[in-house]
């Protein structure tokens, strides 16, 4: 692994991760695409402004790259979900396809563990077996499994390429910075009455698994999760905020309202993201440590209380 090409390196996970592979010496290139330049930048990555939906073959062919990292992938939800659908799903067509046409010999697929859903009745915990039901009415979680099934048919067309899937859980730490952490920041958190504990991994395991799979051309598709879960009433009182527990039935209807007003003080995303609240999604990453060997260095909790320290500061 010489040349790395990152999609999406503005973003929460492809900032870090860019972080992380200009400091390994090994790697001699790090190229980075996005719509906007990143915050803050090593002097070692090469940055182009570029659609992640426009062919990149060229680009990859030029730099000699042997490895890609898809990371490109809207977050926060859009009131525009034709744009956030064109642009995660149709961008990661173009990815995997220019991927191939350059002979990459490394693919790596950010996915998530939303993939599966937030349903009631959930095996738990959630395995690399079990069925995508990832929420039709929650455009993230509905492209996050679109998306795993447009990947396995493609890995099984290029055996010569080294594809592997991550699907962590709730990613925390640090330089966490989303509508789940920013709703958490606020001095009175609105919750739905009815919640179950979340699982979360922390950044820096997340980028050891990624740096893992690439330096092992480790191929498959695996979860990525802390062992454990917290409470979401644990997580307001660590940040040091109060919760405000409204019954479903009125809080949706309110979210609903607000959603559609634009109405950023009260909710930053649709209806349907309550669900994440409401139902357990727990998934196992026994597979992943069975297969590679890996071990992680923080639970949910304290990777959630790293977050807090820093949130706190």
């Amino acid at each position: 692994m010489k040349n790395v090409l990152i999609t999406g390196v503005s973003g929460y996970i492809g900032s870090t991760l860019a972080g992380a592979l200009c400091a390994d010496e090994t790697i001699e290139t790090v190229l980075g695409i996005d719509i906007r330049r990143p915050a803050a930048a090593p002097e070692k990555i090469k940055f182009f402004e570029h659609d992640v939906r426009q062919p990149m073959t060229d680009l990859m062919t030029r730099h000699g790259v042997d490895t890609v990292v898809h990371a490109a992938y809207v977050l926060p939800p859009l009131h525009d979900t034709d744009l956030m659908e064109s642009i995660n799903v149709e961008g990661t067509r173009n990815v995997l396809e220019s991927s191939a046409r350059a002979a990459v010999r490394r693919l790596l697929v950010t996915s998530s563990a939303t993939a599966y859903g937030f349903h009631p009745d959930n095996p738990v915990p959630l395995t690399e077996t079990d069925s995508l039901r990832g929420n039709k009415d929650f455009t993230y979680a509905k492209n996050k499994r679109e998306i795993k099934a447009i990947i396995a048919p493609f890995a099984k067309r290029h055996p010569d390429i080294a594809v592997s899937v991550l699907g962590p859980c709730f990613v925390v730490g640090p330089t966490m910075d989303n509508p789940l952490s920013n709703h958490l920041k606020k001095c009175l958190v609105v919750l739905p009455k009815e919640t179950s504990p979340l699982q979360l991994v922390h950044e820096t395991d997340l980028m050891r698994a990624i740096l893992h799979c690439l330096k092992n051309d480790i191929s498959g598709t695996f979860n990525i999760a802390g062992a454990g879960t917290i409470t979401v009433a644990d997580m307001v009182r660590l940040m040091g905020n109060r919760p405000v527990w409204v019954p479903s039935r009125f809080l949706y209807p309110l979210n609903r309202i607000a959603w559609a007003l634009r109405l950023h003080f009260f909710t930053r995303f649709p209806s349907a993201a309550l669900g994440l609240f409401r139902y357990l999604w727990v998934v196992s990453p026994k597979w992943f440590i069975e297969k590679t060997g890996f071990s992680y260095e923080f639970d949910s909790r304290t990777a959630f209380e790293d977050f807090a320290r820093f949130a706190g500061r």
